[in-house]
């Protein structure tokens, strides 16, 4: 769409040299060496620019001489196009609207460019209001109190908790338009209630009214679900509406995945496992799953489901939902998922359940307790009763000795000890008992191997085929991953890291700042050359032990995302990986010149230049030197501007 004068001025020298390119093509003699239908496919390519270079051409001239109204206003989706066109049939330019409003001219060119998604709400009721537009009020209703506090509070009420909505629902900065962030003001943007009206269909008027919300019940009735134990049933509702429209982004952005026929004898789904990578891994499972033309969308939230499976136009998706670093658990919930996929090939949709989530009867249902089998069966290579049998027979039928039991008849059987126990776990909840703690405690690491299927969903996906809003919301449900920083002395990572981190929205940590805090809570000084000792005598004690307590003196929880500052050792980024599984880590490493280091550092401490040799000779500063730019997943100069750093580490998480 042309939004101003300059845009159509561009348009209109693109459109007249579009028009002399196809006459100089049809003009020209025919090359022998191009055949006759790829030179018409190419003039016609060339016509079908043209035409849409017309059409935004036309429509400018229409509305600014007032041949043609602006849009129509028939739902929220149409205002911010709605008020691009009002402006522009009032003979208005960007910078008189400005004036209007008292704001600069480069504060309506950068709403209009982004159709005002980064603009608070009440600053575009300022502009509806500048117009003179009349607005429906289901649609919007201006002069409301657009705060973010009354919006968390809201969305409270009906099980969308404030901690979910920042980190899944609001834009980053959070929810705050840059603008009027100076002047301290909680305004929700734009973007942040077009996201939720795309979810949940609320518009402005029912978000900020005093009415209480209400739930579109119909997407927790066609999904499939597996439910831990002790959910809240009201989250429960407003989460799997939210999952719902994420895995209806993820097959908008598969359109050439076809969907295959899903075998459903497990001997068939075994066999094809196996033939990916010659084993029954994670990895393995999930590309086949995937070869089949079934994404698989991984979400990081606590709470509400396991995992669920829906079925859109013939299509399947699967969503699962695990903080275990147990591959075995993550192949038995993605089997789980496959055997309700693959039930009812010939509906287009799931039958509606109309059942509650959380009634008895749904949870515990045949069908549940079928896939849990079916899981069962693949991994076990069909042994899994059998199997179950020979357990409580070694256990002499005493659930306490089920623990030593369980290894002895998995090793005899040659199977995976973590499959059995998962399975076991099953067969004991059908008679009521929890035996799913002891089962975790059996569980192999397997974060070694595990395939990544956040990083698989985003190679194979098109995003340029979502629009922004929807791109983002379900980028920020995929980014949870710990951004590991390391750098020489004076490289400027702790710099760098603290941007990233305020740019992300996410919480930040630093291994440096914690060894300061060690130092003085132990009297002693908190000199480099004291914290490199200290650093190394921790690492020395237990490296693993020594990540866990510097995330958890920074309070993290297990899956958020992470910036975590001052990676000095090499061992220190293995432990991490262990640690914060599964969450991906990556290492952006910092490089900068010797000299302008010391420069650098001799701003900050006029008598480092005399101490930097002796504490460059640190094994530690060795390990940075040596160890750690190969271990980096993105290596950077960093004697670039710091913006231009930020942004380039933002686009590559994303």
């Amino acid at each position: 769409m042309i939004k101003n004068e300059r845009q159509y001025r561009i348009t209109r020298a693109q459109a007249e040299k579009f028009e002399k390119t196809i006459r100089e093509m049809e003009d020209a003699r025919p090359d022998k060496r191009t055949h006759a239908r790829l030179r018409q496919a190419q003039i016609d390519a060339l016509r079908s620019q043209l035409s849409d270079l017309r059409e935004e051409l036309e429509e400018y001239e229409a509305l600014r001489s007032g041949k043609r109204r602006p849009l129509q206003l028939e739902s929220f989706e149409d205002l911010p196009r709605a008020l691009i066109q009002a402006r522009i049939a009032a003979g208005m330019s960007q910078e008189d609207l400005a004036n209007r409003m008292g704001v600069k001219a480069q504060q309506i060119q950068r709403y209009e460019a982004t159709d005002y998604m980064g603009a608070s709400l009440s600053r575009v009721s300022e502009v509806v209001e500048a117009l003179g537009m009349k607005v429906q009020e289901d649609i919007f209703l201006p002069g409301r109190e657009f705060s973010l506090v009354k919006l968390l509070r809201r969305l409270s009420g009906i099980g969308l908790d404030s901690d979910f909505v920042r980190r899944r629902l609001l834009p980053r900065p959070i929810g705050l338009v840059e603008s009027e962030a100076e002047k301290g003001e909680h305004e929700v943007a734009l973007e942040v209630v077009e996201g939720l009206h795309r979810i949940y269909g609320w518009s402005p008027p029912t978000l900020f009214g005093t009415s209480p919300l209400e739930l579109d019940s119909s997407a927790s009735a066609v999904g499939r679900f597996r439910l831990p134990a002790r959910v809240r049933e009201i989250g429960l509702g407003a989460y799997v509406i939210y999952a719902h429209y994420l895995a209806l982004l993820v097959l908008q952005c598969l359109p050439n995945l076809k969907a295959e026929r899903l075998p459903t004898d497990y001997k068939e789904v075994r066999r094809g496992i196996l033939e990916q990578n010659g084993e029954m891994s994670f990895e393995s499972a999930l590309r086949y799953v995937w070869s089949l033309g079934v994404p698989v969308l991984p979400l990081n939230d606590a709470g509400a489901f396991h995992g669920a499976c829906w079925r859109f136009g013939g299509r399947n998706v699967i969503v699962l939902k695990q903080r275990t670093r147990s591959a075995a658990r993550w192949v038995n919930d993605l089997l789980h998922e496959f055997f309700h996929a693959a039930q009812n090939p010939d509906l287009e949709e799931h039958p509606v359940i109309e059942e509650s989530e959380m009634s008895p009867t749904r949870r515990d249902s045949a069908e549940e307790q079928a896939a849990s089998r079916f899981a069962g069966d693949v991994m076990l290579d069909g042994r899994a009763e059998e199997l179950a049998e020979q357990c409580v027979e070694a256990a002499k039928n005493r659930v306490e000795l089920l623990k030593n039991a369980v290894p002895l008849v998995a090793q005899k059987a040659r199977v995976q000890v973590d499959a059995l126990a998962n399975y076991m776990a099953f067969r004991l909840s059908l008679q009521g008992l929890n035996w799913w703690g002891t089962a975790n405690n059996l569980q192999a690491d397997g974060t070694a191997q595990m395939c990544t299927p956040r990083d698989l969903l985003l190679s194979k996906m098109s995003l340029g085929l979502l629009n922004p809003v929807d791109r983002d919301l379900l980028l920020r449900a995929l980014e949870p991953v710990v951004i590991g920083f390391a750098g020489r002395i004076g490289s400027g990572k702790s710099t760098l890291s603290m941007e990233v981190a305020k740019m992300l929205g996410w919480p930040r940590a630093s291994f440096g700042d914690y060894l300061r805090s060690v130092a003085k809570g132990s009297g002693l000084d908190e000199s480099r050359e004291v914290l490199q000792e200290l650093g190394a005598s921790l690492i020395e004690k237990g490296v693993e032990d020594f990540c866990r307590a510097v995330l958890a003196h920074y309070k993290w929880s297990a899956g958020e995302p992470l910036v975590i500052d001052g990676i000095r050792h090499a061992e220190v980024v293995e432990a991490l990986r262990k640690v914060v599984a599964p969450l991906e880590v990556r290492i952006v490493y910092v490089d900068v010149g010797d000299d302008k280091r010391l420069e650098r550092l001799r701003r900050m401490d006029e008598s480092m230049p005399g101490k930097f040799k002796e504490i460059e000779s640190h094994s530690t500063e060795q390990q940075v030197k040596e160890l750690l730019p190969a271990l980096a997943d993105l290596r950077l100069a960093g004697d670039r501007p710091v913006s231009e750093l930020v942004s380039v580490i933002v686009d590559w998480v994303h």
